[in-house]
């Protein structure tokens, strides 16, 4: 059984792109002397409070409703979560949707080392990433790291490759590496093996009380069914199971290589085609219908391939049926070759927006290693950039001093956060 992606996963996650990748991530590894313990990977998975992957379940077979209703779609909430290869993992960000977070978010006995945040989306954002950048991952690594530098591994998002970032990276000996674009599926460790177990055992937690028919799952309910689920997934086994499948460590491209190597050079399988039982595949209905009547053009070809193989007479209809085919395929070259080219025009258009959309993607295409000097500076002279255009065109730029380096002194523009507001000390138990 297949299972679907989208197309730019499998276009742009090429043998070079990611080769190339596992070149970098050797020299940095040799370079800087990273040990094993001090390697990272971050990613945010987000999730609608109430939708649930569908589970398995013993019902009596007299009864034929296999349909069970649940509470639907009603909010969006994002874990900001990161493993190490050495199978530990700190504590999650917890981002809901709100323009304030509210004491009755939080369920009784929550860990208290968990940080809570929220916005108007419940997306992560610029100024998450940041945050969980100062509050979750550098105290929480720093004392294991022992002033080694740590290496920080995750994708291209918005949120992770801000001057900001980036800048708080270098002051604190934080090497922050980027996968190449569209590639999570088969080089972030937690998308491998740790994100998809953790939404089937949230949706087991979360069982009980959808059979219950409760219209609405309040925010403290997920929340509490989460860190269960939390706790049980996120463990050694499938920690380092997720760097070992993707080739992170143990250091082994072949792992990732192979396997697009592999699908690359498949062909689908299909099954035999049964003939109908019919007399004379090559009628004219065969030559001339339109629609086409693809089970009977199947049956022609079948049959024609055995007349070719056995070497006999060519009678007058598979003659006829012989030119048919050979215009139709004429036919369908053109049709595919006007259709390729459009792709490409749409596909090139597509690209020059997102290009166009933001400058730090433009300076950071190709690049792996974020934390150098030439890189922050492409990045805070991209920021600028865009800031000056957005500015030209009315936009009202808001400014702050930026706590991690000198160098920076204006906030990204592209944050849309309205409000945000942590928690770090979370009470033993709530007022009713």
């Amino acid at each position: 059984m297949t299972r679907r992606i989208d197309a730019p996963r499998i276009k742009d996650a090429s043998l070079e792109a990611l080769r190339k990748w596992f070149e970098e991530l050797n020299r940095v590894m040799k370079e800087f002397g990273i040990e094993w313990r001090n390697i990272y990977n971050m990613d945010e998975s987000g999730f609608a409070i109430g939708d649930v992957e569908a589970t398995k379940r013993v019902i009596n077979a007299n009864i034929r409703q296999q349909f069970q209703a649940k509470p639907g779609r009603q909010e969006w909430v994002t874990s900001v979560e990161c493993i190490c290869a050495d199978g530990t993992a700190i504590s999650p960000l917890i981002i809901f949707r709100g323009k304030s977070l509210q004491q009755q978010y939080i369920p009784v006995g929550l860990n208290t080392n968990w940080v809570l945040s929220c916005n108007t989306k419940g997306w992560t954002s610029n100024e998450h990433g940041i945050q969980w950048l100062r509050l979750c991952f550098e105290p929480n690594t720093r004392e294991k790291a022992n002033n080694a530098p740590r290496l920080l591994i995750c994708d291209g998002h918005d949120s992770h490759i801000t001057g900001e970032f980036i800048g708080h990276c270098m002051d604190n000996n934080i090497l922050l590496m980027i996968l190449p674009p569209h590639s999570s599926h088969l080089m972030q460790p937690l998308d491998v093996e740790v994100f998809g177990p953790l939404k089937k055992v949230l949706a087991a937690k979360l069982d009980p009380l959808i059979r219950t028919g409760v219209g609405n799952i309040q925010k403290w309910e997920w929340l509490a069914a989460f860190e269960k689920a939390h706790d049980k997934v996120f463990c050694k086994e499938n920690i380092q199971g997720g760097f070992c499948g993707t080739g992170i460590y143990p250091y082994n491209p072949d792992k990732v290589i192979n396997r697009v190597s592999i699908s690359a050079i498949s062909t689908p399988q299909t099954r035999p085609i049964t003939p109908p039982s019919i007399n004379t595949p090559f009628t004219d209905d065969v030559i001339t219908s339109s629609p086409i009547n693809m089970e009977a053009v199947r049956f022609a070809n079948y049959s024609l391939n055995n007349i070719i193989a056995s070497n006999t007479s060519i009678p007058t209809p598979v003659r006829k049926y012989i030119k048919s085919v050979t215009r139709t395929n004429e036919r369908l070259h053109a049709r595919i070759a006007i259709v390729e080219r459009e792709k490409e025009d749409i596909s090139a258009a597509l690209t020059a927006r997102r290009v166009q959309k933001s400058g730090r993607h433009r300076v950071t295409s190709g690049e792996h290693l974020l934390t150098t000097v030439k890189m922050f500076n492409k990045v805070i002279a991209a920021e600028a950039e865009t800031k000056k255009r957005k500015a030209k065109g009315g936009n009202r730029v808001r400014k702050r001093h930026s706590k991690a380096t000198e160098m920076l002194s204006d906030e990204s523009e592209d944050d849309i956060l309205d409000e945000i507001e942590v928690m770090n000390d979370i009470p033993d138990s709530i007022d009713s």
